[in-house]
């Protein structure tokens, strides 16, 4: 099994890796520091699906906090 470090090498873990652009809602949760059960309810997490996923666009969670400032 590989370790963190070598999947980050392997990846690129240079200048060149593009930046993340999107969270999981765990993640959007944890930044904004409520718990997971609030941050999966409808409507509190701009969200868009990809992939079947649920993902928080980076630029829509910082425009959520900079309307709350």
């Amino acid at each position: 099994m590989r370790s963190e470090n070598d999947r980050r090498k392997s990846l690129g873990d240079g200048p060149t890796t593009p930046e993340r652009q999107t969270y999981t809602i765990e993640e959007a949760a944890k930044i904004l520091g409520i718990c997971r059960t609030v941050a999966y309810r409808p409507g509190v997490l701009p969200t868009v699906r990809i992939a079947g996923r649920r993902l928080v666009p980076k630029q829509a969670l910082e425009r959520l906090l900079a309307q709350t400032a």
